[in-house]
């Protein structure tokens, strides 16, 4: 696996906090670290992506396993290229 992440901007919004990551990944499935605690909702900006429709699990990692603050991607292809906006604690 291996993914190329960058958080590139954090916020904070009342008692919530938001991080945007850059994504750029090389193979089928793997774990996006946003940098929160735990993730309560996020969003997928898409700027070139091969595959139509990737599935992301928030607070999950691979195995079905509980990781807080973590973002699993399956079913994607080497080459895409999106953003995360992730807000949470």
């Amino acid at each position: 696996m291996a993914f190329t992440l960058d958080i590139i901007s954090k916020s904070v919004w009342g008692n919530k906090r938001q991080h945007c990551v850059s994504c750029s990944i090389d193979s089928a499935s793997g774990n996006i670290d946003t940098g929160l605690s735990v993730i309560d909702y996020f969003s997928i900006g898409q700027i070139s992506m091969a595959t139509a429709s990737p599935t992301f699990k928030k607070n999950i990692g691979s195995g079905a396993t509980s990781r807080p603050g973590i973002l699993n991607i399956n079913s994607a292809a080497a080459g895409d290229v999106f953003y995360v906006v992730a807000v949470g604690r």
